[in-house]
């Protein structure tokens, strides 16, 4: 990643679309259906998903950061 560039991962699992929520302590995305486990870029570390988090594309305009359509990494 760049410079100035940002990054908009979508909260929903992979697997079977279930809410993940940020968990701090092991700085670790959790999904809490199945267990579906991803790192600070929505990548796999463990448990059922096959594939990483949505990613949203974004831009940077006038200051402000503007997040587009969704699409899978």
């Amino acid at each position: 990643m760049k410079k100035g560039e940002f990054v908009a991962i979508s909260t929903r699992c992979a697997h079977l679309g279930c809410p993940v929520r940020w968990i701090s302590a092991s700085e670790r995305f959790v999904c809490p259906c199945h267990g579906g486990v991803y790192d600070f870029q929505g990548l796999v570390v463990g448990g059922p998903p096959v594939r990483p988090l949505d990613r949203f594309h974004t831009r940077v305009q006038a200051g402000q950061v503007q997040i587009g359509s969704r699409y899978s990494v």
